[in-house]
């Protein structure tokens, strides 16, 4: 009995885990050229510390690397660099590694559980703004959800979750997206619509159903 308890539970860790990759996949596909590049500079954050795992302060510390995105001029992250990596807990700017050296190695970690929610966060952020691209500006979002060393840091640097909000929507306002809609978000969000109004509609049409019936039976009888 209890083989096949723990076998049931494997069988259900496997899964829980292709689930995972499998959202992963497409959550990614969503990243505009800009986050692609912060994730890149997370992961060799990760790398130079010797990191096992990728953290909440690493993906802070990516979002910070690049002069022109949504994050840096939404956060002012890169006038407060040495700030940010100190109150994260980050050596101060580490001499860059060699990129596709440390790009193949890096892509081998993976992130730790504060990472994946920032990541989660990112993604709500993202629909929040009724935007299919992800961009860094929501990871930043993201990370100021909820608490983590990359929120406190940030916090400590006057600027909250609905400070960051505001600043995202006046940039968005004077720069125009990195990315155009096309067919493949068309399609997303048809998928997406269809499976949040189709199972409603159908309960719906299916209690008028049952009230047109019971309506149509009792009619004889009132006529009687």
């Amino acid at each position: 009995m209890e083989i096949e308890t723990m076998a049931k539970r494997g069988q259900m860790a496997v899964r829980t885990e292709m689930a995972e990759k499998q959202n992963s996949y497409f959550v990614s596909e969503r990243y505009v050229e800009a986050m692609r590049t912060a994730m890149s500079h997370a992961r060799c954050e990760a790398l130079q510390r010797n990191a096992k795992v990728i953290s909440a302060a690493d993906l802070l510390a990516g979002l910070g690397h690049e002069e022109d995105s949504r994050a840096q001029r939404a956060g002012l992250l890169k006038a407060n660099a040495w700030y940010l990596r100190w109150l994260s807990g980050l050596p101060q700017l580490p001499s860059p590694t060699a990129g596709g050296d440390c790009e193949d190695k890096a892509n081998q970690l993976e992130l730790d559980l504060d990472a994946k929610r920032a990541l989660a966060f990112a993604v709500l952020e993202a629909d929040r703004d009724r935007e299919y691209w992800i961009d860094t500006d929501h990871l930043l979002r993201g990370l100021l959800r909820f608490p983590n060393k990359a929120h406190f840091a940030v916090l400590k640097t006057e600027i909250d979750l609905h400070a960051a909000r505001v600043a995202s929507k006046h940039d968005r306002q004077e720069f125009l997206p990195e990315e155009t809609p096309s067919l493949k978000v068309v399609e997303y969000l048809v998928r997406k619509h269809f499976a949040l109004w189709i199972p409603p509609v159908l309960s719906l049409a299916c209690y008028l159903y049952i009230l047109i019936q019971s309506m149509g039976s009792g009619i004889p009888h009132l006529v009687r």
